[in-house]
């Protein structure tokens, strides 16, 4: 997994909750109190996955809540910032959700070791988009947390659900 997502996990737990915190996280998940964390670093997927985890338990939250504080975080200062270049022209949640596979795509396209997640769309009506997650990684909560933050950031009405381990609809209206 790509060090920017666990600088933004990082970033939540101790700007939210301190660093005394954070320094929790990395001993519940097995890694040392010096762990550094580095937006240009590749990690293995279990020690991400694992620091996922643990900052649920250390924090005490369910997996959903710890999602969608960290959609917030990630489309509000990382995201926006990062990645504005692909941002740029998006006005809606709707244009995003249905661009994240090809961004992906293209973000990662010369990144060595990047195995992004991979989206397939299906429109079950005019307002009703069913979005299949692909990943070894099985984040699907994490995802779920990002759809509903991107229906913040640009200011949207959505329902997101979760229909499967892979599988979320979306209803925008």
């Amino acid at each position: 997994m790509k060090g920017v997502i666990l600088d933004c996990l990082k970033n939540l737990v101790s700007t939210n909750y301190g660093t005394e915190k954070w320094l929790k996280v990395l001993t519940v998940a097995g890694l040392p109190a010096s762990q550094p964390i580095l937006a240009t670093s590749d990690f293995d997927d279990k020690v991400a996955i694992n620091l996922i985890h643990a900052t649920c338990q250390v924090l005490n939250i369910s997996m959903p809540q710890a999602a969608e504080a960290f959609g917030d975080l990630w489309m509000n200062n990382y995201a926006s910032k990062i990645y504005a270049a692909y941002l740029t022209n998006i006005k809606s949640s709707r244009e995003l959700l249905l661009k994240l596979d090809s961004i992906h795509t293209r973000v990662t396209n010369t990144m060595p070791n990047a195995k992004p997640p991979r989206f397939v769309y299906q429109w079950k009506n005019d307002h009703t988009l069913i979005m299949t997650y692909s990943s070894k990684r099985e984040l699907i909560d994490l995802f779920m947390g990002l759809a509903k933050s991107v229906a913040k950031y640009y200011k949207d009405n959505l329902i997101v659900r979760k229909l499967s381990n892979n599988q979320i609809e979306i209803i925008f209206s």
